[in-house]
């Protein structure tokens, strides 16, 4: 992918991210008053949940494709923030997989584990800034 500024860059990441962020909200608060757990056919509901799921996709390339078309340190930096909200999260899982399996708590929706994802990579993001480094 081509490398464009970072200002360029960030204004195609905005372009998409919040259009997506605003269709989210309105599947979820549509979803929530069309589906009928009871009574709502299956087809509906599987309807439903993809459009809702559709967004959070395309947040997650739009998320890679601005740190694909900015420069090496913008790059490097949201790599990082990826690599240790990856490694956050499925730490989180195998902890409370290891839990589950053992019957210490009960079952956890799933998920959970991509707002988490987002926590965790946000928190990445600031790391280096909290820790002071650069890079």
């Amino acid at each position: 992918m081509a490398q464009l500024g970072f200002n360029a860059a960030h204004r195609r990441y905005k372009r998409l991210f919040w259009p997506t962020t605003v269709l989210y909200v309105a599947v979820c608060i549509g979803g929530a008053f069309l589906i009928n757990k009871e009574t709502s056919p299956l087809w509906m509901t599987s309807t439903v949940a993809i459009l809702t799921a559709l967004p959070l996709v395309l947040m997650m390339w739009a998320i890679l494709r601005h740190q694909a078309e900015t420069d090496e340190y913008t790059r490097l930096r949201q790599l990082k923030a990826i690599a240790r909200g990856a490694v956050i999260t499925i730490s989180a899982i195998w902890v409370v997989g290891s839990f589950q399996l053992w019957e210490v708590i009960p079952g956890i929706n799933v998920f959970w584990f991509g707002p988490f994802f987002f926590l965790a990579y946000g928190l990445g993001n600031c790391w280096d800034s909290l820790t002071g480094k650069t890079v």
